[in-house]
Order: C-alpha cells, then sequence, then structure tokens
C-alpha cells in the first residue's frame, strides 16, 4: 500500500512558494517604480514587454499557488472532521 503524502509537508513547501513569489514580484514593482513613466511606456515594462510579462506570469502562478493552499488546507480540515484529528 503506498503511504499517503503528508499534507502538512505539502503545505509547507507551497507556502515556501507563495514566499518566494511574493518577494519576486514585490522586487518586480520596486523596479518598475523606479522607471520614469515615460520609460514605462516602451522597453520591458511596456504592455508587452518582457518584464510585463514576467510579473503577469508570476502573478498568475501565485493564484494558482494561493489556490492550492485553500484547497489543501480544506482538504485538511475536512479529514480532521471526518477522524477527529489533523493529517
Amino acid at each position: 500500500m503506498a503511504k499517503k503524502p503528508d499534507k502538512s509537508v505539502q503545505l509547507a513547501e507551497l507556502n515556501r512558494q507563495r514566499d518566494e513569489l511574493e518577494a519576486a514580484i514585490e522586487t518586480m514593482i520596486a523596479d518598475m517604480a523606479e522607471q520614469p513613466e515615460a520609460g514605462r511606456r516602451e522597453g520591458e515594462w511596456a504592455e508587452n514587454g518582457a518584464a510585463t510579462q514576467r510579473y503577469l506570469d508570476l502573478t498568475n502562478r501565485l493564484s494558482d499557488i494561493e489556490q492550492d493552499i485553500v484547497d489543501l488546507t480544506r482538504s485538511m480540515a475536512a479529514a480532521a472532521d471526518e477522524d477527529g484529528r489533523p493529517n
């Protein structure tokens, strides 16, 4: 019989990933804020620029990770309700 993955370990890994993504996003926001407004209309921070696309990718990944955290937390709570002990 295969061992069930430890949900608390999974949750810790998701939280670690979320923290890394949040830090990367904050760094990108700070970088963008340092750019002159005219510079944000062209180049990396333009609508289809590389930095803008990376920012969007990171925020989408962050959204997915946060949903995974919510789903896993709900699963852990439901399992605890079923057997009276946390998983």
